[in-house]
């Protein structure tokens, strides 16, 4: 018990003094190794190796893939036509489409950050030229951006599907209705404050029926993709490996064929980007499996499991204290790395308490999805203050709202397991 504490303390500790996190985790993974198991230095590249040699793994670059190539083919400007039909006539045009633009791009991308990147190199611009103040323009766009990754495809959900165990078809259709209620309540907030700062709508009157026709069939075109995905993998047609290869294959024929938006060179500069931020994550999880091995290896989740069920706390309890760490740990590290340490922390705390792992498999990932809008390392929002030229704090400010109807997003999906397990429980 004591061991595992200061192996988390540890790594803790490195990570507040500005250690890379994977850095972080293989230096207190090999310390533990060599001076309490006293087992050689080989052992961690083995276990390494072993972490990184997953063939579910390849998932993760594939869907970053099909999402570069989807936003490098032109799909956003094609979102946000289609999005100005569903919601631009509503108080806060501009604003209500950036939203339902990021839920169009949750199902492509699998990833906040791509989501904050690529609509926010769109609709900032174009907002603050309409006459939308910039701090709002970048707030609302860091604020929508973590629906990303809890509408599937996603890939922090694989990341816990690999930790835990759990089917990764479940846990993509586990994620589908609290992205959904996410979303309407994002949305919600926007419009009550575009009353309130009286925003204007999108006139919507001088389309011609050829244009809704084009751009409704150009955004339906991309957003088959999800479908593709999820029913393929819950009707046991492929995996969430092979479905991801035919979602970059199908980005691969929109973008060049159907498209035609990308020459061949332009593909190669795609695939190279995508490799490398592909190698960023592999990276981490990698080294965090080391870190997870030994963390298993000292027992420590095993005895604080046994101590929680013994002070005999509600389940109700069990997940409060959960989202209170999830949160204060989500506001310092990489999600995905965050997902590697507490799963297997966590997973036997739930087990015992008689929480469904799927149920706490979304728990886990919405909470380090609101860490990303909370500094010091919330990266959807340096990446959007990046884009809208303002200093972070600033859109931290005005990105608080959505971070309060995340939170109540949260509570709901806690305290209400079958939002997320009814779905996966019809499959």
């Amino acid at each position: 018990m004591i061991e595992g504490i200061i192996l988390l303390a540890a790594l803790l500790l490195l990570i507040l003094v500005g250690v890379p996190v994977s850095y972080a985790f293989a230096a207190t993974a090999i310390c533990y190794l060599l001076l309490i198991l006293e087992l050689p230095l080989v052992t961690a590249a083995q276990r390494a190796g072993t972490g990184a040699d997953s063939f579910a793994l390849t998932a993760i670059p594939l869907f970053l893939l099909a999402g570069s190539l989807m936003n490098a083919g032109g799909i956003t400007q094609r979102l946000i036509a289609f999005g100005n039909l569903m919601v631009g006539w509503l108080p806060g045009g501009l604003a209500a489409v950036n939203i339902a633009v990021s839920i169009f791009f949750a199902g492509i991308s699998g990833s906040a950050v791509a989501d904050a990147s690529a609509v926010g190199k769109a609709m900032i611009p174009g907002m603050v030229q309409q006459g939308y103040p910039r701090p709002f323009a970048a707030g609302v766009t860091a604020g929508s951006s973590i629906v990303g990754p809890i509408i599937p495809p996603s890939i922090p959900i694989i990341v816990y599907g690999l930790a835990s165990g759990v089917p990764i078809g479940a846990l993509f259709l586990a994620g589908v209705f609290p992205g959904l209620l996410f979303g309407i309540g994002i949305l919600v907030m926007t419009v009550i404050i575009s009353v309130r700062r009286s925003f204007p709508r999108i006139p919507l009157s001088h389309l011609t029926r050829k244009q809704i026709f084009t751009s409704t069939r150009d955004a339906s075109a991309a957003l088959i993709m999800p479908l593709i995905i999820v029913l393929g993998i819950v009707s046991g047609i492929f995996t969430a490996t092979e479905s991801a290869a035919i979602a970059a294959f199908y980005a691969f024929l929109l973008a060049v064929v159907v498209y035609k938006a990308l020459t061949w060179r332009q593909v190669g500069r795609v695939i190279l980007e995508t490799a490398v931020a592909s190698a960023a994550i592999l990276f981490i999880i990698a080294l965090a499996s080391v870190f997870g091995w030994v963390l298993i290896r000292s027992g420590f989740p095993q005895v604080l499991a046994g101590s929680l069920a013994e002070a005999n706390l509600s389940a109700a309890l069990v997940l409060l204290f959960i989202n209170i760490a999830l949160l204060i740990f989500g506001m310092f590290m990489e999600s995905n790395a965050a997902i590697l340490i507490f799963t297997p922390l966590m997973l036997p705390i739930a087990t015992t308490m008689g929480i469904d792992p799927v149920h706490l498999g979304i728990i886990i990932v919405f909470n380090l999805m609101i860490g990303l809008l909370t500094p010091p390392v919330g990266m959807c929002l340096f990446v959007t203050a990046a884009i809208a030229k303002l200093p972070v704090l600033t859109v931290a400010r005005a990105s608080m709202p959505y971070v309060v109807a995340a939170l109540a997003t949260l509570v709901v999906i806690t305290y209400w397991p079958p939002l997320t397990t009814w779905l996966p429980s019809r499959f």
